[in-house]
This record gives C-alpha cells, sequence and structure tokens, in this order.
C-alpha cells in the first residue's frame, strides 16, 4: 500500500507547470483536468498568455470568437478554482477596448455594406487588436 502512495505522490509531482514534458503545450483546459499543476498567479498567467496566443492564430471569425469565450471561461474557473485575486487577469479591459475598435472598423467598411466578406474580415481584425492589446497589458512586468 505504501508504494502505491509514494507512486502516486510522484506522479503528482511530474506534472506540475515547471515539470511538464518537453515542449507540451499546457492549456488552462489542462489545468481544469487536472492534468498539470499551477501552483501560483505567475505560472497562470504564463498559460493564460500562451492560451491567448493560440487564441488569435484563429483564421475564422467565428472560431476566434468562440475560442475567446472558451478561454474566458476557462480563465474564470482557474482562478476560482486557485482562489487567485482576478485584478490582473481579466478581460475587463479588453471590452472597454472592443466597443470603439469595432465601430471604427464598422465605420470604415460602411461604403461597403453589400460585401458581407469584407465586414466578417474587418471585425475579425478588430477583434484581433482588442486581443492584442489586451496582450501587451498583461505582458507588461508589474512594477
Amino acid at each position: 500500500m505504501e508504494g502505491s502512495v509514494y507512486s502516486s505522490l510522484g506522479l503528482k509531482l511530474n506534472r506540475t507547470f515547471r515539470d511538464k514534458p518537453g515542449g507540451e503545450q499546457l492549456t488552462l483546459k489542462d489545468y481544469l483536468d487536472q492534468k498539470f499543476v499551477i501552483s501560483n498567479q505567475s505560472e497562470l498567467k504564463k498559460v493564460f498568455i500562451k492560451d491567448l496566443k493560440s487564441v488569435l492564430l484563429k483564421d475564422n471569425l467565428f472560431s476566434l470568437i468562440q475560442s475567446f469565450f472558451d478561454l474566458e471561461t476557462d480563465l474564470n474557473l482557474a482562478l476560482e478554482k486557485l482562489d487567485l485575486d482576478s485584478e490582473v487577469l481579466n478581460f475587463d479591459e479588453f471590452y472597454r477596448n472592443l466597443s470603439p475598435v469595432i465601430m471604427r472598423s464598422l465605420l470604415e467598411n460602411s461604403h461597403q455594406a453589400h460585401n458581407s466578406q469584407a465586414i466578417l474580415h474587418s471585425l475579425r481584425e478588430a477583434l484581433r487588436i482588442a486581443l492584442e492589446e489586451e496582450l501587451v497589458l498583461i505582458e507588461e512586468p508589474e512594477l
């Protein structure tokens, strides 16, 4: 019986954020599925930044939006599970920045109202810009 306790402990220790297998991209979803352990807000921030960068790689507007909402849900669940402060890791600033970017994008494409592809592309770019601004804010070192 003691052997199984130590075996389980060894497995748990090998699945921490710091001890992840070489090159494996761990996500917040992996953390929530208990595939590894996050110990502090700094580790959570690193995983979140990787996830946000992967959301930015989505080419399709609707896939981008769905991935964003999935990430937002995963972040909220991880913050709740870790009982951490969500002052730094939240999308409040993103939502404040998104509205004017989308309005500007729609205004610039108002002359192409009949071209839905141009409008969808414009909305995707507006969303991408707002997400990139969010990424820059999150990546800034804390003073």
